[in-house]
């Protein structure tokens, strides 16, 4: 299966790498020294700490596995301190009963230190849930609770810390990565926190000009919003996130922003209360410079659009974007789209593939997002047997067949 194609099977389950900021609680971290930003006290959080060395001009993500403590955590609120040329720092859970030493690939890794992960840490390893995590240098919350509420993390678990650095300058660079986690005890915790991550795939923005990427994701239960916050990378020239209604019809600008850098984030206070069936809606607009096309991908050569925030209470529905719909800002029809991409994936064109989503246009969203979703996860479950392998007649029988009501939909969709 291409790159492009493996988005769609990764955004089913979680997201891609990704990013974070600012904050909540009394604590604040110095804005001199990282050796200056001391853990929680006892009994009130944990301090997760990375420290690494980049040569000159080196850009890397690195991965560093811990183990959280046996009396679990119930994790209010976060503040991160790194060295700057971070581009992200993330706390990842994971699912694994102890530290794998061997990464989804089935190779051995040394797992007893820090090491490098290329493509992030959704690249190479398992991961179930995101806790904690910055993208600016000198501190901030990404996780923002009322007193009573908290993510819950079982005792035990084993925890994954993911850091994006680029060292632009001559010399090398010792780089520190200090992460506290503020938690409450669990007699006081009457709410269950969540993140929402959400993180669209289909970027394409051709050399030398302007392109946008935009997502839907439905709210599948009453929540309340605490914070939220963008991430794009520098082609990223502006940004908004819209409250719509369930028919799609607007009800409030959530956040804007025309920063990639130093990205603010927006607090709400006591919180945002969303009902069940609205949407969070969301697009980048991005400016190519450069003198190639430019597609989504884990490193700043490429592109991202994600939303963040804090919510609660926590279903992973709405956490990871479950029920999500692909916004195309083009004029092509669904059907000229959908014959598109399947010509891109299988030539394996990833920039291609996700040009064919953001060349079509909005109003057959729905029906292109259920046609696509339909094919490239091969049917879902009803070809779960003939699909064993892929390449089979029998496969590509089966999922036409699965996925006919979808593709005549999409067929039939006008703009």
């Amino acid at each position: 299966m291409s790159r492009a194609l493996r988005s769609l099977a990764v955004l089913s389950v979680l997201a891609a790498p990704a990013l974070m900021a600012i904050g909540c609680g009394s604590e604040s971290p110095p804005k001199d020294n990282i050796a200056d930003f001391a853990p929680p006290p006892a009994g009130e959080g944990v301090q997760y700490r990375m420290l690494t060395t980049l040569d000159p001009g080196q850009e890397i993500e690195r991965c560093q596995f811990f183990v959280a403590p046996p009396e679990g955590l119930n994790i209010n609120h976060d503040l991160v301190k790194y060295t700057p040329g971070s581009h992200h720092v993330l706390l990842y859970m994971t699912p694994y009963k102890q530290i794998p030493t061997q990464d989804i690939h089935k190779k051995t890794r040394d797992t007893s230190t820090i090491m490098d992960c290329p493509e992030g840490a959704t690249g190479d390893w398992e991961i179930s849930n995101v806790l904690a995590g910055a993208q600016t240098f000198d501190g901030g919350s990404m996780v923002n609770f009322p007193p009573d509420t908290a993510v819950k993390v079982p005792g035990g678990t084993v925890l994954l810390m993911n850091a994006h650095y680029l060292n632009a300058s001559a010399k090398s660079l010792t780089a520190e990565v200090r992460l506290n986690v503020y938690t409450i005890p669990t007699s006081a915790m009457k709410n269950e926190g969540g993140l929402l991550f959400y993180y669209n795939p289909f970027i394409h923005v051709p050399a030398m000009s302007k392109a946008s990427a935009r997502m839907s994701c439905k709210v599948t239960t009453d929540i309340t919003l605490t914070n939220v916050q963008s991430h794009m990378h520098k082609r990223g020239m502006n940004y908004q996130a819209d409250l719509r209604d369930e028919k799609g019809g607007m009800l409030q600008t959530l956040y804007t922003n025309t920063e990639w850098e130093n990205v603010p984030v927006k607090s709400f206070e006591p919180g945002l209360a969303i009902k069940k069936g609205s949407q969070l809606d969301y697009r980048c607009d991005y400016k190519n410079h450069e003198d190639h096309d430019i597609s989504q991908g884990p490193s700043t050569k490429d592109e991202m659009c994600m939303l963040i925030g804090s919510y609660y209470p926590h279903t992973p529905e709405t956490g990871f974007c479950f029920q999500r719909t692909f916004i195309g800002t083009g004029t092509n029809t669904c059907g000229q789209a959908y014959s598109c991409a399947l010509l891109a994936g299988a030539s394996s064109d990833q920039g291609a593939f996700f040009g064919c989503i953001v060349e079509s246009c909005p109003a057959v969203a729905p029906q292109l997002t259920e046609a696509i979703s339909c094919f490239f996860s091969r049917g879902g479950n009803a070809c779960r047997d003939a699909c064993k392998t892929p390449t089979d007649a029998k496969c590509q029988e089966c999922v036409t067949q699965s996925c006919q009501p979808a593709i005549s939909a999409c067929q039939a969709a006008p703009c």
